[in-house]
């Protein structure tokens, strides 16, 4: 969906094109060796942790190629972590005139949220963070029965590219960023009418095959076999930053380069593609948790397998002629109960090897202790051998937390970069009225109305209910005012989403059920010490699944008591009721009255106009 808006044409199509492309191949470029070594920390996460050659090197002296998996149990933590410490985003007002607002943009974030499992789509670029170093998602507007819908979407790291210049982990100074699609050529023509024969060309003239995944390869463009071809799809910032987009192969322009469709919080285009790096090095290369793991988990691997190796099988110092098979006697050695027969007078010595394979016991507990010791500590992960109090074990939590802050931080920064574009794409695409559901009361479904229009008599019977109206009034006071027009006039809209100024927060989400449980302990310690806390207070903190009907007995009266205030209260109400009655026939007599004055001053100047109209 677009607003209208087209790019100023910055050169000729040729020369866009390969410009366009020149960008995306140094981007290809200079990314390889990273993207390499992305991958193999991806391995690593899955176990594959041994190459081809050196599985045959160790197959041939038989050795076996043990894997103790240390990386994944970190990587699994800390994409844990993330799931635990999930909170839903919060809209503050900015003003004391938006409180209302706030509340209505807080549930229309987490409606969005809610419609597209965006938890999952966070988990996905968060585990992209640690193990490959970069994570994206894509904020874009669908159109779903005629209304637009917001999408949230996920996109693989190894669908990326981005400008290699770039240095912060946001990519907010990146010049150029982009996503890369394989598709079928009936799939790209039906998408692009018009460039069959571009598509075409790619495949005849493309020489490699090695495109049955849908992974981007370097240099590739087509796939001849299955009929394959790869897009791209680029944002870029013009001259004036301002954020463009266009789709391109290396055969032809598919879509011309148009300014981004969708606009800031300032009304200027915006790039959907949210992207974020966990970790930058001073060559620009991004990576992520997995990266310094890698040589301590060789070490643990490689040295376990020697010691196993060291410990199976025996060294032997022998004079020629000892034994009359020389196989044999090595199949015997390798046996528990082998048995070997040496010829008379001739040396035959089993050397030991203990202190070999200690020595590489003690490194390898060695290896162990300092891969342990990266990221996600035994602390931190509640792992400590010895046994350890709540509160004690909270706090070396929250110690080992002080070292993953930078990396959660990236993760948060992320989040709210995702929450303010779905405010964006709100407030520019929810213009009609419109309801959302809102689950997060556990005891009432409930809908907000957004662009609501208000009529008179709805701000009538909207103050009767904060009034403390009960039914009977509010029903009396519905008869009385759908017999008058004036009462059906449009006097205001709710909840105006183009209107709502706030501010979007997120926080993180400490083990509320600790921390609730150390709140509620604090205040019977003091309720003991003598400081007076009403009842209400003492069962609101605690954590009681009955704690509800137990405030509602303790908030129940006298009978008596109530009906007399009932009685009162609706006499009230119908006074106001007829107050603002009175108040809608003076606001109607008001507006009449206006207009007729606004009549009478253009008919005036019609008048003054009628003789130069005539000239």
């Amino acid at each position: 969906m677009a607003n209208g808006v087209t790019a100023r044409k910055e050169m000729p199509g040729d020369d866009m094109l390969a410009k366009l492309l020149g960008w995306f191949l140094e981007a290809e470029d200079s990314g390889r060796d990273a993207r390499e070594y992305a991958e193999r920390d991806r391995d690593y996460y899955d176990g594959k942790q041994w190459t081809s050659a050196e599985k045959t090197k160790l197959e041939a002296r038989g050795q076996a190629a043990i894997v103790i998996n240390r990386v994944k149990r970190k990587v699994d933590f800390l994409t844990g972590s993330e799931i635990q410490a999930r909170t839903d985003p919060k809209a503050f007002p900015r003003t004391p005139n938006h409180e209302q607002a706030a509340e209505a943009a807080t549930d229309a974030l987490r409606y969005v949220c809610q419609n597209n499992d965006f938890d999952i789509v966070r988990s996905d670029a968060w585990e992209n963070m640690v193990v490959e170093g970069t994570g994206a998602c894509a904020v874009l507007v669908k159109p779903v029965h005629g209304e637009p819908e917001i999408s949230l979407a996920w996109v693989p790291w190894d669908r990326l590219f981005w400008d290699p210049h770039s240095r912060k982990r946001d990519f907010s100074d990146a010049r150029y960023k982009g996503v890369v699609i394989w598709m079928d050529q009936d799939e790209a023509v039906a998408r692009w009418p018009g460039h069959e024969a571009a598509f075409e060309e790619m495949i005849q003239t493309s020489t490699t095959a090695e495109t049955y995944d849908d992974r981007p390869k370097f240099n590739v463009w087509a796939d001849k076999k299955r009929k394959r071809v790869r897009v791209v799809e680029i944002h870029y910032k013009d001259g004036r930053g301002a954020w463009h987009w266009a789709f391109f192969t290396k055969a032809a322009m598919l879509q011309e380069p148009a300014l981004s469709p969708f606009v800031d919080e300032n009304g200027e285009p915006e790039s959907w593609l949210i992207m974020s790096s966990l970790h930058v090095d001073r060559d620009n290369n991004r990576y992520g948790a997995v990266r310094e793991m890698i040589g301590p988990q060789q070490e643990v691997n490689h040295r376990r397998s020697k010691a196993l190796h060291l410990l199976s099988v025996r060294q032997v110092r022998t004079e020629s002629g000892a034994v009359e098979d020389v196989g044999h006697a090595k199949r015997e050695l390798a046996k528990p109960d082998g048995w070997i027969e040496t010829n008379p007078n001739l040396q035959f010595e089993i050397l030991p090897t203990n202190d070999m394979a200690q020595a590489q016991f003690s490194l390898l507990q060695e290896s162990k202790a300092e891969i342990d010791g990266m990221g996600p500590n035994a602390s931190l992960q509640g792992k400590q051998d010895r046994e350890l109090s709540g509160r004690a074990l909270l706090a070396q939590q929250q110690g080992g937390f002080v070292e993953l802050g930078r990396a959660f931080d990236t993760r948060r920064q992320w989040d709210l970069a995702v929450y303010r574009q779905v405010w964006n794409r709100i407030r520019q695409f929810w213009t009609a009225e419109r309801w959302v559901r809102v689950t997060d009361d556990d005891d009432n479904l409930k809908f907000v109305g957004l662009n609501q229009p208000v009529t008179a008599g709805e701000q009538v019977i909207a103050q009767l209910r904060d009034g403390g109206a009960d039914q009977a009034t509010l029903q009396a006071a519905v008869a009385q005012l759908s017999a008058r027009p004036e009462a059906q006039q449009v006097v205001a809209v709710e909840n105006e989403v183009a209107e709502m100024d706030v501010d979007i927060i997120l926080e993180e989400a400490p083990d509320t059920v600790n921390i609730q449980q150390e709140q509620f302990d604090g205040i019977v310690k003091m309720a003991t010490a003598g400081v007076p806390f009403p009842p209400e207070v003492i069962i609101e903190a605690s954590s009681l699944r009955n704690k509800k009907a137990l405030l509602e007995k303790l908030q129940g009266g006298d009978e008596e008591a109530r009906a007399e205030a009932a009685e009162k209260a609706v006499i009230a109400e119908e006074l106001q009721v007829r107050g603002a009655i009175a108040q809608i026939e003076k606001t109607e007599a008001e507006a009449e009255d206006k207009q007729a004055s606004a009549e009478e001053r253009r008919a005036k100047a019609l008048a003054t106009l009628e003789p130069q109209g005539q000239a």
